[in-house]
């Protein structure tokens, strides 16, 4: 069953029906179009294609992102051993998800998956389940309301251990005021040794990005956009940068390969660890109170 058909016959653990409005783009079916998904309707063919005849870069970008979040997931749990993750901005299920990626490297892995987005997390539920003991977790909240987040994750995840918390698709997505607010709450209140691993759209080499938003007739909810590379090191503030940095998403740890990274995708990624603190943990409901 796809991800649309979930959407029009409702979850088959509540039975709820959830009506999509077809004529505007969703941006999660808009990246899984992008990196050849099969969820896209009318709205989203329509949109997307406009996107790709003036910036066809975005195809190598939508790529990269499944790319550098697999190899960012295997480093998180392999390398640094985290054994617990929190996916903030939930994909529409694709190829290697990151519960699939965890759970294979250890089955106790417990993950959770967060959106505000009703037909996302409808096919969340419905669709990114384990039966691995450390099993997944769904839950409503984003980073507008960064300690509400760690509450609810909170119920499945203990924020007294290490965190992996992966941001590829919610970042670009708000504004910088809201960006700042969220790294800073989760900072704070994350253990150390835990890690936040962001993917971004830059501007400083993209081509008609800042015309997206002019592209349809109304506004489309959380459409990703640019920010300069000084920006997204902004994101890492406090954090200690694990190798490479922060790079090009291709030169993100990369795969053995006879072929040379590519170079010019205007996606920049890296993880960053939160430092060991000496003083009492301020909590997440304190952090999420500072604004």
């Amino acid at each position: 069953m796809s991800a649309h058909d979930i959407a029009v016959h409702g979850s088959a653990a509540t039975g709820d029906l959830i009506e999509l409005d077809e004529s505007t783009p969703v941006v999660a079916r808009l990246w899984n179009l992008w990196a050849n998904g099969k969820d896209a309707g009318p709205a989203e063919q329509e949109f997307g294609e406009r996107v790709q005849q003036l910036y066809p870069q975005i195809l190598d970008v939508a790529r990269f992102r499944w790319v550098f979040r697999a190899r960012a997931v295997r480093v998180m749990v392999e390398e640094y051993r985290l054994r617990q993750l929190l996916v903030v901005g939930v994909d529409v299920p694709l190829r290697d998800e990151v519960h699939e990626i965890a759970q294979r490297i250890d089955p106790a892995t417990r993950v959770v998956y967060a959106d505000t987005d009703p037909w996302v997390m409808m096919h969340a539920r419905a669709l990114l389940t384990s039966r691995a003991p450390g099993g997944c977790a769904h839950v409503d909240a984003d980073l507008y309301e960064p300690g509400a987040l760690l509450d609810q994750a909170a119920a499945t995840l203990s924020l007294a251990e290490p965190v992996g918390v992966l941001l590829t698709t919610s970042l670009d997505g708000v504004d910088d005021q809201t960006a700042a607010h969220a790294l800073a709450v989760l900072r704070t209140a994350l253990p150390g040794g835990s890690c936040i691993g962001i993917g971004h759209l830059t501007g400083d080499t993209g081509q008609g990005l800042g015309a997206l938003g002019g592209l349809w007739d109304r506004p489309v909810p959380g459409l990703p956009h640019a920010r300069t590379l000084d920006g997204i090191r902004a994101l890492f503030t406090d954090l200690e940068m694990a190798e490479p940095g922060l790079v090009a998403a291709p030169h993100w740890r990369p795969e053995p390969s006879p072929w040379a990274p590519l170079d010019g995708v205007d996606l920049w990624c890296g993880v960053g660890r939160v430092r060991a603190r000496t003083g009492a943990r301020v909590s997440h409901r304190a952090a999420g109170r500072s604004r």
